[in-house]
């Protein structure tokens, strides 16, 4: 009787082992890629092939060359479910136009995020410097590159560098976008109170075209390609690497503005977005928005708002996953 006794905690306290490192598996891997402006989110983009400045400032910083005004950018977004708030993650930026072919900049965006997962939240920031030069008339290029630092239970990483690089082509009314992200990687000296964890986030490749449909009307699609494949954690020094399906690690969005930020916009989009977790889920998200000029009339065309709202998981109950975003914008453009 004592030996089945001591039998029985041995196995029960070995499957507990297994249980508690699967959920800390769990716990290790959720994130999801953010969208770092209220801009962004209305049109559910991941800002490749977004040439407004509310949405190029925090996506494709190549679409900046051109711009003839300096600008600073300021915005805040959060998220609701089950029923909870999450914390308010902010984002800014600014740009020196040098000249009519170059210019420089900073920003400080959410790169990853995960705010109600079942365990605990997750989130990555950049913190660029970047340049932006227009080669010819056509084809323009940037270089995004600074720290970037991840938050999950027990503190704040050590600091790696986030590096990428883009690309736009204009020609009339289309245009093409491509990103090239390196997030990085991280360390936590004291995760959950006292692991050592390590984590080396996914690299992404973005891709959109865009239209302009009419003089108020913007058409945009876009599709990326992030790399789970190259991610991977170690645990107190235990390797482990996703092994998820390629097809899977697609995602894409299609976006529609409406009107002339100068005045007033709307802004709608649908998307497809992917959370890394145990199993790599996808989730369809649809958004609204409105941007525009902050009293043009007393304060000129240089005081710009956006605020937008997107649902995360069309038709997923909150206990599946599924969120509602929300996040607002300014953006102050000066000479």
């Amino acid at each position: 009787m004592i030996f089945k006794r001591k039998y029985y905690f041995l196995v029960f306290g070995f499957f507990l082992s297994i249980s508690a490192f699967g959920n800390l598996q769990a716990q290790i891997s959720g994130y999801e890629s953010a969208y770092p402006s209220a801009y962004l989110l209305g049109l559910s983009s991941s800002g490749v092939v977004t040439k407004n400045t509310m949405g190029s400032l925090y996506g494709n910083t190549a679409f900046l060359a051109e711009q003839p005004k300096h600008l600073l950018d300021g915005g805040v977004n959060g998220s609701y479910a089950n029923p909870k708030v999450s914390p308010l993650y902010l984002a800014g930026a600014l740009y020196f136009s040098y000249s009519d072919s170059l210019g420089f900049g900073f920003r400080a965006k959410p790169v990853f995020l995960r705010s109600f997962p079942a365990d605990e939240r997750f989130s990555n920031y950049a913190f660029q410097g970047f340049v932006s030069w227009k080669l010819n008339e056509y084809l323009s290029f940037a270089i995004n590159l600074g720290p970037g630092v991840s938050g999950r239970l027990g503190g704040y990483s050590s600091y790696s560098w986030n590096v990428s690089a883009s690309t736009a082509f204009q020609y009339g009314d289309f245009r093409l976008g491509i990103i090239l992200e390196s997030p990085g990687n991280y360390r936590f000296d004291q995760y959950l109170g006292s692991e050592k964890l390590k984590e080396r986030l996914p690299e992404r490749l973005l891709v959109g075209v865009g239209y302009k449909i009419t003089e108020t009307i913007d058409l945009q699609i876009e599709a990326n390609r992030t790399f789970f494949e190259r991610s991977n954690i170690s645990l107190n020094g235990g390797e482990n690497s996703f092994s998820y399906p390629v097809r899977t690690m697609y995602a894409g969005n299609v976006g529609l503005a409406i009107g002339k930020i100068d005045s007033f916009q709307f802004l709608t989009g649908l998307g497809r977005e992917f959370r890394a977790d145990s199993t790599l889920r996808g989730f369809y998200t649809a958004s609204i928005g409105l941007a525009g000029s902050i009293f043009p009339k007393e304060l000129g065309e240089g005081y710009l708002y956006s605020v937008s709202l997107q649902r995360s998981g069309i038709s997923v109950p909150e206990r599946d996953g599924a969120e509602t975003r929300a996040a607002a914008q300014i953006q102050i453009r000066f000479q």
